[in-house]
């Protein structure tokens, strides 16, 4: 049974390199409207395709039919946009512990806005821990209160620390820029810190927080 999945957007095809480095042959692959007939044409095994597809044609559609195994075909007019009915599909349907997004940025800002408020979707909270976006210069990662460490990826020189929410008691340790029992009654986006070693730490009390590792 799958353990990992790959959601696959169309938002910014020129970042979906940082996909074809990490997917395994053991993992689910599912392509969110566009992402699914562009993952065809790169050659890539699609388990599941879902969206309503008004950026394709009838007959990429078709292709898309013949070639992948289920298709959740969605109304055009509804109130999810594509990324997050796919969403709430592999949760329903498969016992996941992560879920890597890619193809989520660039392309329309709304839609890159409202990907990220996923965060705050009743539906995600119990798994919002497991959501992680990538491109090939980021990753972003939401957090629940408590204690954490987290481990340098490779090539990303910055790290950073946006409050979605009014935080309590946020302590950073082994970085550059190091906080104590810091508090904020908004959100707020505290960024380009930096690792001092491979691993730092983190702790907070109460509120949502998006952690981001990029590079220039």
């Amino acid at each position: 049974m799958y353990k990992k999945a790959f959601l696959v957007a169309g938002g910014d095809k020129d970042n979906l390199e940082a996909f074809f480095l990490n997917i395994h042959d053991d993992e689910l692959v599912v392509g969110v409207d566009e992402g699914a007939f562009y993952l065809l044409n790169k050659g890539i095994h699609v388990d599941i395709a879902v969206g309503d597809f008004d950026s394709i044609s009838k007959e990429q559609l078709s292709i898309l039919k013949k070639h992948i195994g289920k298709v959740v075909l969605l109304p055009s007019e509804k109130d999810l946009t594509d990324t997050e009915a796919a969403l709430e599909y592999v949760f329903h349907h498969y016992e996941l512990d992560e879920v890597k997004l890619f193809g989520v940025f660039g392309g329309r800002v709304d839609h890159m806005i409202s990907n990220l408020w996923i965060a705050f979707l009743p539906q995600f909270a119990k798994n919002i821990e497991k959501i992680s976006f990538f491109d090939k210069k980021n990753k972003l990662s939401f957090y629940k209160p408590g204690a954490y460490e987290l481990e340098k990826e490779e090539n990303k020189k910055y790290l950073s620390f946006i409050s979605m929410t009014a935080l309590v008691n946020l302590n950073l340790k082994q970085v550059k820029y190091p906080l104590e029992n810091s508090n904020y009654e908004h959100p707020v986006a505290l960024i380009s810190n930096e690792f001092k070693s491979q691993t730092m730490q983190f702790t907070f009390d109460e509120g949502l927080l998006a952690v981001i590792q990029s590079s220039d």
